[in-house]
């Protein structure tokens, strides 16, 4: 009787020890889950493209063969005007006469464009004074006059590549230029103010900034090259690239986009953009000069006027067109469920206590969710949101989601 006694209570303890496993077991499987604290945040939508930088940028070639001296590094910003390389070389002085004469006729046609203003006004005299010499059938005055006129306005000086030049740079030009036929040296002035930069890509007269408003989604496809840099270069043939210098203050990016997504722009309009370049990235802001709708695609042509210093010898960059911005509540998107017909998630509350809370998403991803904060109750207490017209208790900044809703119910207790 003793042993059966033992062997009941023996059994009841064994049992009481299995219960006890499997109470473990189930809460350790169902009663732990996995959270993550709901926090104030941001989420933007984004649309990535390939850009094209097109800048206006002058390349300098040689005049002759020979080797370069160079008088300013890679990048260096540089005025109008400014000696920035000498062509060193043994061969005779027809070109640097030729490109004397050439001087000398911007600077007789500059002369006279200064002089056209008094020209212009003494105009109405020689007209008064023809007038009166046919009046007075004086003809041979007349004759006089009008050849006075045809003489004033005959040269007519092809002066384009000096243009952005001033008389007394021209005459300082032109003293250099006569110095090198002793010297054998050709000097390069900037035609403009700039950076200067010796990499030249082959692709400076197929991405022309005159052009830019034309480019179409054929035209923007990516293009093999090759950027040469002249800086170490021992000779230079005539003709070739020696240097480039590019206007800093503005640029422009063509960006190629799905017709879709070309949508979701419009002309006239600032984007923010992040562009990538040598594994970093800038947010800068861009306006939209013009879009360019093609067949299947759509060239967006962006202006800006910043962070040039850091990609003025790239041709080619990554680009985010950010279009939105959400702001809200930020929680991980594979937490959302549903419930009773309503988007919402289940949260763990101070009390360990699961609950479902609706939500009104504002934005999403593949990875976040942005929900709205709901409205105002007030301190301490559940904002709220209106679903069909009712209002419910919204999920709050730092409540504990849970991040696999289908693993807990209403009201479990969690550990």
């Amino acid at each position: 009787m003793a042993r059966r006694k033992n062997f009941g209570i023996k059994n009841f303890f064994f049992s009481l020890i299995a219960v006890c496993i499997v109470i473990y077991i189930f809460q350790s499987l169902h009663g732990s889950v996995e959270t993550i604290v709901a926090e104030k945040g941001d989420l933007e939508n984004i649309i990535k493209a390939e850009g094209i930088i097109v800048k206006d940028e002058r390349i300098y070639n040689a005049t002759l063969d020979g080797s370069v001296t160079y008088y300013y590094e890679e990048g260096s910003k540089v005025k109008q005007g400014q000696l920035i390389a000498n062509l060193n070389t043994d061969s005779n002085s027809v070109q640097i006469n030729k490109q004397i004469a050439e001087i000398e006729a911007a600077i007789n046609s500059k002369k006279k464009n200064s002089e056209s203003a008094a020209s212009t006004e003494s105009l109405a005299l020689y007209e008064d004074n023809i007038q009166a010499s046919i009046l007075k059938s004086e003809l041979d005055n007349m004759y006089d006059i009008v050849g006075q006129v045809d003489n004033n306005g005959a040269l007519s000086v092809n002066q384009d590549i000096y243009d952005s030049y001033d008389i007394n740079q021209l005459e300082n030009m032109k003293k250099d230029l006569e110095k090198s036929i002793s010297t054998n040296k050709v000097p390069y002035y900037s035609a403009k103010a700039g950076i200067i930069t010796y990499k030249i890509d082959g692709l400076e007269e197929v991405y022309n900034i005159d052009d830019v408003y034309n480019l179409t989604a054929s035209s923007t496809l990516k293009k093999e090259y090759t950027t040469s840099d002249k800086f170490n270069k021992e000779t230079v043939s005539a003709n070739e690239g020696i240097l480039k210098i590019i206007r800093n203050f503005d640029y422009y990016i063509a960006a190629t986009v799905d017709n879709e997504k070309a949508k979701l722009f419009t002309e006239d309009k600032y984007i923010k953009t992040r562009i990538h370049s040598d594994g970093h990235y800038h947010e800068v802001w861009g306006f939209i000069k013009k879009i360019n709708y093609g067949s299947e695609q759509s060239v967006l042509i962006l202006y800006f006027d910043d962070y040039f210093y850091k990609i003025y010898d790239k041709r080619y960059v990554d680009l985010e067109l950010i279009t939105d911005i959400y702001e809200g509540i930020k929680i991980n998107t594979k937490s959302l469920t549903e419930k009773d017909g309503m988007t919402g998630v289940y949260v763990q509350d101070a009390s360990n206590i699961i609950k479902f809370f609706p939500v009104e998403i504002i934005g999403m991803d593949e990875n976040f969710t942005i929900v709205a904060l709901g409205e105002y109750v007030e301190k301490d207490e559940r904002r709220l949101i209106k679903i069909n017209e009712k209002n419910y208790f919204t999920v709050k900044i730092f409540d504990k989601v849970i991040l696999e809703p289908e693993m807990v119910y209403e009201g479990q207790i969690a550990d």
